[in-house]
């Protein structure tokens, strides 16, 4: 098998797979945050074709599109962002190359792809939307499009025999009559970015949705905020049609709000959708979703949505010839990141047999796939099994239609049989520990053991009340025995960390809402360790205020269990609203959940 390989150079490399911190094929569940090494492109080629194909189309045209991609559990949905992603990189330097592209051929279109994880249910979706945006092309986006913004609205005042220095007032009544109403504030925003440097500084922070004080918002003479789905939706439009180039929006998880929430969370979700490709110019949507789950959303799709989408594409499993290359690439990346030469047989550890093996029993799925190649490595790393005694036991788990009963009384499978039905039995989650997830999470403890403990509650997610004029928003709202109690959790990226001056802002958001009477409690979740003079001063002035610190492996555990046991934190939320509900408990093991 390994012929070409000597005794030496086969306990080389086996040495450094058992000394490695993290063997190959570790990472069987794509990450929207973290890029994919290898990626095999047959199984998507088509949908590649396609989405291309939509590109060149919305360049030509500025018409927004929406394709829908199907797949089931582990055929590569969030792989294909990192792929158009990849394609990406190629096609900037493609277009620094123009000028050297030969007569008749095509130019390349200029193109950029955002990642938008599932948001949780219709919880300010359209801000999810803009945030990924602005982090995903990067806060110079806002230079470039004010920039633009503010030489053409200069040039059309010149026309208008305006030749000394515009002053800012009226660059923005220029812009207003190009985008009036609703874009009002951002076209103010904008242009005090650009040519105001004593408030360039706050305008910035409107423009990247941080709150302001009512008075930094009187400065700007803005009395919106980013957050509100109008606004949001109109930054949205400038932006798209402001930059030269299309904007691939792939929202990934289609399916978790139906999953987390139900018909009506769907419903709300795909109302958000149908609002940008209807009102946004210039847009390709891409909506990944569970095959298994695309009939039921497309019956809550309403019938103009159904009909204006693009015919769905389906991810196409490996092939075994593309097992055989995902593997001997993943090895050579692995090699290459320990500083040595592949092996002349690529298929190592492992081989052509095994690879066999493995597609035959996971039918191409590349997550499963994945899997079983870590499992297989490690077998034989750690000299659980021989390459040959692990390919003995495959074949026959591969061979037997019987239940796994009868098979383990004709074969020793204490080491390779329940190893890999276990494997592939074993589902992935990524679990995201952001503000949304949290917020989500917690309201779902709090129903789940509130309808258990029989309390009569009402709630309610995105809770909006007024300060004068302006909006805000709770995360959530739950009503019990004529006590509102308002669920605020900070804007900050992970909860690895202090929430810093986003926990005063939040803390803040509570104590507003409980002096316009929107609430009478409030419930704060900040990552553990925040603080701050003014956070703490809120705090103490007003002890209506309950603080619940979390962690990433406590807010991970949160989520996790949210639906089904809520885990200790979930309790002691819950318990903040449902005072008599006792301790908690933690379920017993093998409980049926």
């Amino acid at each position: 098998m390994y012929s070409e390989l000597s005794d030496d150079d086969k306990n080389m490399y086996l040495d450094v797979l058992r000394e490695s911190p993290m063997m190959p094929f570790s990472n069987f569940v794509s990450r929207g945050d973290i890029k994919d090494k290898v990626d095999i492109s047959r199984p998507r080629s088509v949908i590649d074709r396609e989405v291309y194909r939509l590109v060149k189309q919305t360049s030509q045209d500025k018409s927004s599109r929406l394709i829908p991609i199907l797949g089931s559990a582990g055929t590569g949905k969030t792989h294909a962002y990192h792929s158009f992603k990849d394609k990406e990189e190629e096609n900037k330097k493609k277009l620094e190359q123009s000028e050297e592209i030969e007569v008749g051929q095509m130019e390349p279109v200029n193109w950029t792809i955002i990642y938008v994880p599932s948001p949780p249910a219709s919880i300010r979706v359209l801000l999810h939307v803009y945030t990924c945006l602005i982090e995903d092309v990067g806060p110079e986006i806002l230079d470039v499009v004010s920039k633009n913004l503010v030489e053409e609205w200069k040039e059309k005042l010149a026309k208008k025999g305006i030749f000394q220095k515009p002053k800012i007032e009226e660059v923005i009544q220029m812009g207003i009559r190009e985008f009036p109403g609703v874009f009002a504030d951002c076209v103010k925003a904008l242009v005090t970015f650009q040519m105001d440097k004593n408030k360039k500084a706050l305008a910035e922070r409107w423009l990247l949705g941080e709150e302001l004080e009512p008075e930094e918002l009187s400065d700007l003479g803005i009395n919106s905020v980013i957050e509100e789905d109008d606004i949001c939706l109109a930054m949205i439009k400038i932006i798209t049609e402001k930059i030269d180039r299309v904007l691939i929006f792939y929202f990934d998880e289609l399916e978790s709000p139906y999953r987390m929430h139900g018909e009506s969370a769907e419903r709300k979700f795909l109302e958000i959708l149908k609002r940008l490709y209807n009102e946004v110019k210039g847009l390709v949507i891409i909506v990944a979703v569970l095959k298994e789950i695309w009939p039921r959303i497309l019956e809550i799709a309403d019938d103009p949505l159904r009909s204006r989408m693009e015919p769905e594409e389906e991810l196409k499993p490996f092939s075994l010839n593309d097992l055989k290359i995902f593997f001997s690439k993943t090895m050579e990346v692995f090699w290459d990141d320990n500083n040595l030469s592949p092996p002349l047989y690529p298929l190592f550890p492992l081989n052509e047999k095994l690879i066999e093996i493995i597609y035959e029993k996971t039918m191409g799925n590349p997550r499963n796939s994945i899997k079983l190649c870590k499992r297989f490595i490690e077998m034989i790393v750690m000299e659980e099994m021989t390459v040959e005694e692990l390919l003995q036991a495959g074949v026959e788990i591969v061979a037997t239609a019987k239940p796994p009963e009868e098979v383990e009384e004709k074969i020793d499978f204490s080491k390779p049989r329940a190893t890999i039905e276990d494997i592939l039995n074993e589902e992935e989650y990524v679990i995201n520990v952001n503000p949304q997830s949290v917020a989500g999470a917690a309201l779902k403890c709090i129903i789940k053991i509130g309808e258990d403990k029989g309390k009569k509650f009402k709630h309610e997610m995105d809770y909006k009340f007024k300060i004068g004029k302006r909006q805000q928003t709770l995360e959530a709202l739950v009503e019990f025995e004529k006590i509102r109690w308002g669920m605020v959790i900070p804007s900050c990226k992970t909860f690895d960390r202090s929430a810093g001056v986003a926990g005063y802002y939040a803390a803040k958001r509570l104590k507003d809402a409980m002096m316009e009477k929107a609430i009478d409690k409030g419930i704060l979740i900040v990552p553990e360790g925040s603080g701050g003079t003014k956070f703490e001063l809120i705090l103490n002035e007003n002890p209506e205020i309950h603080k619940v610190e979390l962690n990433n492996e406590t807010g991970e555990s949160l989520i996790a269990s949210a639906l089904e046991n809520p885990s200790k934190e979930g309790w002691e939320i819950a318990k903040i609203i449902f005072k008599d509900i006792g301790n908690y408990v933690p379920p017993v093991v093998g409980e049926n959940q």
